[in-house]
């Protein structure tokens, strides 16, 4: 009986061979971009173990645990029957960008809706193929600076419409990552309290004391149909691709807008409005953080949940340190009890140091994790 009893309980082993490492490619030529650039890697099949470093911008692929594809030979075929070489970065003294391949073609000098043909030839003999056109329009090179108070009038976007363009990508970027969404209109209203749909918390979009920027871009076919079927995991079709001999996408757009928002909101509330920070010239001069902005961004649902704040703190930089001046913060505050996480710039994924402190009057007290001592401010009136 017990012998029956394993023999019932074991389970079949079933061998699932390994999958085709295929070579990706992703290249998207911008009409405002200083030179244009086509990412080359290979998909994971379990055959190489990738790690997980902190991301980086001059490694997109090798800090993002992907396989760079190094060594290939890439060319750009122009409308006007000119080939350009694209050259890798890593190939470039003291620099990173494994699978990084780059033309020296400036945004303003794409010729609009003529025919660019990508020709890729790997180390081991592999041919990928693509082309795109790129949409006519006036790119927006200079932002627009605006201020917008998220509980008044909506956002009004206009622009042009585009010849050579299929669709019209709306962006907006918060500290959670960005909102996005294509559109057939050439006008569009964003409400102040608009929810990123594409998030689980479903946060807001605007977020009070954040820079962030918004624009519009008119797409041509391969970016459309690769993103719209790449994000929508309900469409059903699968992804789109239009590259031969591997997988990806090559397409072309113009950012028509480009506005930088300051988000604001009114600061009525006990915890919002700006404090800076008080104390004796010896405790002043040693303080890493001396000022904060600070907004209720949004209310609690319910009693026993605190209400959230953002906004924004001054930084010190100490010597040979680089980064932001002015960076954001994140944080909640319940019962005069408050917890704000200062973040690393402006992106809600990396804090820099956390404060703990109690709210009593107008004056906010408490203590950072790194920053050391006690910290005092004062709200300004």
């Amino acid at each position: 009986m017990a012998m029956l009893v394993v023999t019932a309980c074991e389970i079949e082993k079933v061998g699932i061979p390994q999958p085709e490492r295929r070579v990706a490619l992703h290249g998207v030529l911008s009409a405002s971009a200083f030179s244009q650039v086509v990412l080359l890697e290979r998909t994971r099949n379990g055959s190489i173990s990738v790690r997980g470093p902190s991301f980086e911008l001059e490694d997109p692929l090798g800090s993002d645990s992907g396989i760079a594809e190094n060594d290939a030979i890439v060319t750009l075929k122009t409308p006007s029957g000119a080939t350009l070489v694209g050259r890798e970065d890593n190939t470039v003294l003291f620099s990173t960008g494994g699978g990084v391949y780059r033309f020296s073609l400036p945004g303003s000098a794409l010729e609009r809706n003529g025919t660019y043909r990508l020709s890729v030839l790997t180390r081991s003999g592999e041919r990928l193929g693509a082309e795109t056109a790129v949409p006519s329009g006036d790119a927006a090179v200079v932002a627009e600076s605006r201020t917008f108070d998220r509980t008044g009038d909506p956002l009004i976007l206009e622009w042009p419409a585009t010849p050579g363009a299929r669709s019209y990508l709306v962006r907006v970027e918060t500290p959670y990552g960005p909102r996005s969404f294509f559109t057939a209109d050439t006008r569009v209203r964003l409400s102040g309290d608009l929810r990123n749909a594409e998030l689980d918390a479903l946060p807001h979009v605007f977020i009070p004391g954040f820079p962030q920027t918004v624009t519009v871009s008119a797409v041509d076919s391969n970016y459309y149909d690769w993103f719209r079927t790449h994000n929508d995991a309900l469409s059903g079709t699968g992804v789109i691709n239009r590259v031969s001999g591997g997988l990806g996408v090559f397409g072309s757009l113009v950012r028509l807008r480009l506005i930088d928002l300051r988000v604001v909101a009114p600061q009525s509330e006990p915890a919002a409005g700006r404090f800076r920070f008080v104390g004796t010239d010896v405790e002043k001069s040693g303080t890493l953080y001396p000022s904060l902005e600070l907004y209720v961004e949004s209310a609690a649902a319910r009693s026993d949940q605190g209400d959230a704040l953002s906004g924004s703190y001054g930084r010190r930089r100490t010597l040979g340190e680089t980064g932001c001046t002015t960076c954001g913060l994140l944080g909640t505050v319940q019962s005069g009890q408050v917890e704000l996480q200062m973040l690393r710039a402006w992106s809600a994924r990396d804090t820099a140091d956390t404060f703990v402190g109690e709210l009593r009057g107008d004056t906010l007290v408490g203590t950072y994790r790194f920053g050391g001592g006690l910290a005092r401010y004062v709200r300004e009136r």
